[in-house]
Formats: structure tokens, C-alpha cells, sequence
């Protein structure tokens, strides 16, 4: 008997790109999205100041763009956009990171291997002319996830650089639709015994925000981190949460330390460690915050 070869599963990708306030490296971002014709369709998702569609729709007519007056949080952004996606996979970066010219062949590559994945993610790595400042905020965001990445069962993806099977998502609808952050998700689908994996696939990092704004977002985003983990815990809880961050900023430049050292970007990391330092401290103060007083009235987004 002839045997015939299993035909290739076919996919197709929906990429989501979160935008604030970055035109200049959204625009590199979807320069090399656009040149990638394994991305099926490409929707941006933004709530700036000035809808980004009026200056960049000219130049990516495929792209869609869902543009919001108000702002909203990076996970409200990204859902609303899932809403409008068609594919079976889904990808999404942020517009301050430039995903690798392959970017989207290995995010299907990657799904296609580990079938039993529902979610998968990448290393984000950092633009070569990166001051120290940039360097610091590099580090305090994506420094668990420095390359080279490699094919492994992890803990965590970073929000920066992931992709999902659609029909993981539609599980977990309602999470959606409440604009949970994806590290919730994540968890859900951890304490579920599912498995989170990392990837090849890999953005580079931009930093558009001043030294003031970066200090503000990882207040807030620590308070944001902070307010979901005690959600629904009782007043002692939350205070024994909060002492504890006393020791969270040694705790976190150490752990980040240890992961520059691994990737060998330790020069880099000492370069950067004062403001690492700082951007630590504030993330910790911004926890300590949220454990005792919740989350903030409205969005934030950076």
C-alpha cells in the first residue's frame, strides 16, 4: 500500500497591536508586520490623544485600526480587538516593540509543535542605541524574558510578545470581556494544569516614554498587580501582603540580575542599575499601595 503524506495544517494568524502615544515605533512595528505574509490580518487597537489611523492608514491600507477617545488599560485594548479577529491563532505586541522578520512563521511554528498549548510567547529583546534610562525600564519590564528564547514549559510570558489558540481564548470569554490582565489568565489556565510555553519568536523593545512617565507607570502598574492578587481577601491579608513589599525591591533587582547574568547582558544591567533600582522601588511602593487600597478609579495606560 502507498502511504500519502498528512497535509500541513492550515492556519491563520491575527496579529493585535496595543498603541499609546508611540507613532514613531508603531510604525516600525508594522512595517515589518506588513512584509510578513504568514499575518492574515493586522489590527491596531489604540486610545491616544490623536487617532494614529490619520497618518499611518495611508501607508499599511491592509491594517485595521480600532481607535478609542477614552483611554483604556493594555488588556481592554487587546480584547476589544480579539473581538474583531478571525484567526485561529492570535498574536499581539505592543507599538513600542518591533517584531523579528519572521516573527509571525514562528508563532505558527511554535503552535503547530505544542498542539496542548493555549498560550505561547518570546523574548523581547532591546534597540542597540538604548541609553541607561532605557536600559533601567528594559530590564524592569522584560527582564525575565531577555533572549535568546527557547522552546521550554515557563511560568510566565511577558504581555509584550504573545500569541494565543482561539479556542483557548473563547474558554475563557468572560475574562475577556471583563478586560483582565493576561497574567490572570495565564493563571487560570496554569491552576487548570495547562502549560504556558515560550518561543523563538522575538520583538525588540523602544522605549518612547520620558525618565517621569516610566516612574508613574510602574507605580501603577504595581498597584494594578498588586489590587488582582488580594482581590476579594480580607483587611489582614492585604496588610500582610503589603509589609512584605519592604523587601520587594532587593528581591526583584537580584532576580533581575541573575537573568541579565544568564542571558550575558550583565554589562548592560550594571549600567543600568540605578535606575533599575528606582524603577524597582516605585513598582514596590505602587504594590504596597494596591494591597491596602485597591486599584486605581480609572485606567492607566502607558
Amino acid at each position: 500500500m502507498v502511504s500519502h503524506p498528512v497535509p500541513e495544517l492550515t492556519v491563520e494568524l491575527s496579529v493585535i497591536v496595543t498603541s499609546y502615544e508611540s507613532p514613531q515605533t508603531l510604525r516600525k512595528c508594522l512595517e515589518s508586520l506588513t512584509s510578513q505574509p504568514e499575518a492574515g490580518e493586522i489590527w491596531v487597537a489604540d486610545c491616544s490623544a490623536v487617532n494614529p489611523e490619520t497618518i499611518l492608514g495611508p501607508l499599511f491600507p491592509g491594517v485595521r485600526f480600532l481607535h478609542f477617545d477614552a483611554v483604556r488599560s493594555v488588556p481592554a485594548l487587546r480584547w476589544a480587538a480579539y473581538f474583531e479577529t478571525r484567526g485561529d491563532l492570535i498574536g499581539a505586541v505592543e507599538g513600542r516593540t518591533i517584531p523579528s522578520p519572521r516573527w509571525c512563521a514562528e508563532v505558527i511554528d511554535a503552535h503547530r509543535r505544542f498542539p496542548d498549548s493555549p498560550a505561547i510567547g518570546g523574548p523581547v529583546d532591546v534597540a542597540s542605541r538604548a541609553t541607561a534610562a532605557d536600559l533601567g525600564l528594559y530590564f524592569c519590564e522584560y527582564g525575565l524574558f531577555l533572549p535568546p528564547g527557547d522552546d521550554a514549559e515557563v511560568p510566565a510570558i511577558s504581555g509584550a510578545n504573545l500569541s494565543y489558540k482561539r479556542a483557548a481564548l473563547e474558554e475563557a470569554r468572560d475574562m475577556l470581556q471583563a478586560g483582565e490582565w493576561e497574567t490572570l489568565l495565564h493563571t487560570r489556565w496554569l491552576r487548570s494544569g495547562r502549560t504556558l510555553r515560550s518561543g523563538r519568536a522575538t520583538v525588540v523593545f523602544e522605549n518612547t516614554m520620558t525618565a517621569e512617565v516610566a516612574l508613574r507607570q510602574r507605580f501603577h502598574y504595581g498597584r494594578g498587580y498588586a489590587a488582582d492578587r488580594v482581590r476579594g481577601r480580607a483587611l489582614p491579608i492585604r496588610l500582610l501582603f503589603g509589609l512584605g513589599t519592604a523587601a520587594l525591591p532587593a528581591l526583584l533587582v537580584s532576580r533581575l540580575a541573575a537573568a541579565a547574568a544568564r542571558s550575558g547582558r550583565g554589562r548592560d544591567f550594571l549600567r543600568a542599575l540605578p535606575w533599575t533600582l528606582v524603577l524597582c522601588v516605585a513598582w514596590s511602593l505602587g504594590e504596597f499601595t494596591g494591597y491596602l487600597s485597591g486599584p486605581p478609579r480609572r485606567a492607566r495606560i502607558f
